[in-house]
């Protein structure tokens, strides 16, 4: 009789568990967490493409926005991935625990990219980054309201409506000599936004000896596409009046915007005494020593039909403007930036993100081709990897860097006294 070979032994979890069990979750803890697993994948995988791809600032990919603004802040779902991903492998739910390993390593990535990018841009541009501000500023935004113990009213329309703005003083009184002094304009798409509504900015340019005036203008409805930029006009010529007031030097009164806020800002002191676009109050001129594009559009035309997320601005220009660029050919070109510039342009920074989802960076462009033809003093800078709205993070590195080099310029072209040969 030839000798047997040895029974081999066969455990009963081996013979129990079918083919292809490695990827299937057993017990209802399992399940819960594939379900979970599955859940935080989704969720990833939507961030991950509306970083990659800047669109449609109106719904979900305002979640790829925020990403860009706070990167770091995805490093927790990558921490709690991990540890979600250990306790699946503890509960034998190979499943849940290759995604969950996937969604760790994926968000990392997608945290370190734009920072990295940022971090490099930023040694190339010499602005030193400090990760303690980035944390400091961690879980509060450069979002606020109307200080209304702050509001003074600058003018009042011919139907009995008060136009308010709210002062960011100094807090130095009617010491030393004359200071410089800054309008600043907020956002919104021209139809939604108050005054006050980013203060971290209000806070630090008084830090840097400006006394701010930050403006409410009146908007939609009706179609407001005079009145808006005429209430910012009326708002500067209120400053100017009341220079003495605010021991001001009415020779040097800038004015700095972020987005629709930009766009007028641009438009107020490029179109100073156009007759097309009047001030709202009987307030002089002022010649604006310098404006701060904080990715303001500067042509809006090609705002109607460019960008990431049309939908949300054509509604907005609607509203604003009153239609189409094929309804209203003038008024979308008497309301570009573009439209006014010449020789006496007052000199303009312009800052804006390469992943901008609402201002295409052809704007910028658009914008530095003009100011150098017309030999106006003028500084553009990108911002790699940074969104729209990117300074709502007032800690974030593309922040940091649009500080250091906008306090340069106002130091340079807004706070010098000029002599009298110019």
């Amino acid at each position: 009789m030839p000798e047997q070979s040895p029974a081999v032994e066969v455990s009963t979890e081996t013979q129990q568990m079918p083919a292809g069990a490695w990827w299937r979750s057993q017990g209802i803890w399992a399940w819960l967490l594939s379900l979970l697993a599955c859940l935080l994948a989704a969720i990833a995988a939507l961030v991950v493409f509306y970083m990659l791809i800047p669109i449609d600032w109106d719904g979900i990919g305002k979640s790829g926005a925020l990403a860009l603004m706070f990167p770091l802040h995805l490093l927790v779902l990558a921490v709690v991935a991990t540890g979600l991903g250990f306790l699946s492998w503890w509960q034998r739910a190979r499943f849940a625990g290759t995604v969950f390993s996937l969604v760790a390593i994926v968000t990392a990535i997608a945290a370190l990219s734009p920072t990295i990018a940022v971090w490099q841009q930023a040694r190339q541009l010499d602005v030193p980054l400090s990760l303690s501000t980035y944390l400091t500023h961690a879980v509060s935004t450069n979002i606020g309201s109307p200080q209304h113990e702050r509001s003074v009213v600058y003018a009042t329309t011919s139907d009995g409506t008060k136009l308010e703005l709210d002062v960011w003083q100094t807090g130095k009184g009617n010491v030393g000599s004359l200071r410089p002094a800054i309008v600043f304009v907020h956002g919104g798409a021209w139809v939604h936004g108050s005054r006050s509504g980013a203060p971290a900015w209000n806070q630090w340019l008084n830090e840097l000896g400006y006394e701010v005036f930050d403006v409410e203008y009146r908007m939609p409805p009706p179609v407001r596409w005079q009145d808006e930029v005429g209430d910012v006009k009326s708002a500067l010529g209120w400053v100017a009046v009341h220079a003495a007031d605010y021991h001001i030097d009415p020779t040097r009164i800038s004015m700095m915007g972020y987005s629709a806020g930009a766009n007028l800002s641009m438009l107020a002191a490029y179109s100073m005494g156009d007759p097309q676009l009047p001030s709202s109050a009987d307030v002089p001129e002022v010649a604006v020593r310098s404006v701060v594009n904080l990715y303001g559009p500067t042509d809006m035309e090609l705002l109607d039909r460019s960008g990431g997320s049309r939908k949300y601005i054509q509604a907005a220009l609607k509203q604003y403007i009153g239609g189409s660029p094929s309804e209203f050919p003038d008024r979308y070109r008497i309301l570009s930036p573009l439209s006014h510039i010449g020789a006496k342009t007052s000199a303009t920074i312009t800052i804006l993100g390469t992943s901008d989802r609402i201002v295409p960076t052809d704007h910028a462009i658009a914008l530095d081709r003009a100011l150098t033809q017309a030999g106006v003093v003028h500084k553009l800078y990108f911002l790699n990897a940074t969104d729209h709205g990117f300074d709502a993070n007032w800690g974030g590195f593309a922040t940091q860097i649009a500080r250091a080099k906008i306090g340069d310029f106002l130091q340079q072209y807004a706070t010098e006294v000029q002599s009298d040969s110019g």
